[in-house]
Order: structure tokens, then sequence, then C-alpha cells
């Protein structure tokens, strides 16, 4: 279904285990954004070979993202901490984190001005 990057990388997942139960199995994707009869159609009619190189692509940027995490929070953990003595808390950070704490805000600020 998904016809993204993230579409290949859950295939890839799938055919990992398909391919433990049976190792030789030939395997095409149907690449649809929707489940009306027509999209179905049509990627019924051009089915393709899954995309190694686009689930490779969400594998290393979901590995840069863990390791850029960590050390991130570990860093702005440390300064805070050593700026103000006494807290304790752990200053987490994740490139998902803050556009999506921004949205929250956003929001809440448009709702507070209703």
């Amino acid at each position: 279904l998904d016809c993204d990057r993230e579409g290949e990388a859950i295939c890839f997942e799938v055919l990992e285990v398909c391919h433990a139960v049976k190792p030789g199995l030939d395997v095409w994707r149907a690449k649809f954004s929707s489940l009306d009869s027509k999209e179905v159609t049509k990627a019924w009619n051009t089915l393709g070979r899954p995309d190694k190189k686009k689930s490779d692509a969400v594998e290393a940027r979901s590995e840069l993202d863990l390791r850029a995490g960590a050390a991130l929070t570990r860093f702005q953990t440390f300064r805070i901490q050593h700026k103000y003595p006494g807290v304790d808390a752990t200053v987490s950070y994740g490139p998902c984190q803050f556009p999506t704490l921004g949205l929250i805000v956003e929001r809440q600020k448009a709702i507070d001005n209703h």
C-alpha cells in the first residue's frame, strides 16, 4: 500500500519473514495510495520489484536519527545539569520532536486565542 520509501522498508520487513518460510519466493510489489478500485487495478497492472535502495535509505536515515538523537540528548542533558545544579532531568532530542512540538504549541495558541 505505502508507495514511498517507508513502504519499501515495510516491504522488505515482510519479505524477510516470507523468505524465512520460503527462501526462493519470487516477489512483485503493487504500489498504491488509496483503496479505490481504479488505484488498485492500476497497481495490479504495473507491478514492480521491491526497491532495496529505497529500503536501505530508510534504514540509514533511521540509524542516523537514532545516533544523532542519542548524542544530542546526552550533550543537552549534561549541559543543562552543569548549568543548573540540582536539575537531574534528561533533555531528550529527536529530529521529529521539535517540529512536532512546534505544531502542538501553534495549535494550542490558536485554541487559546480563539
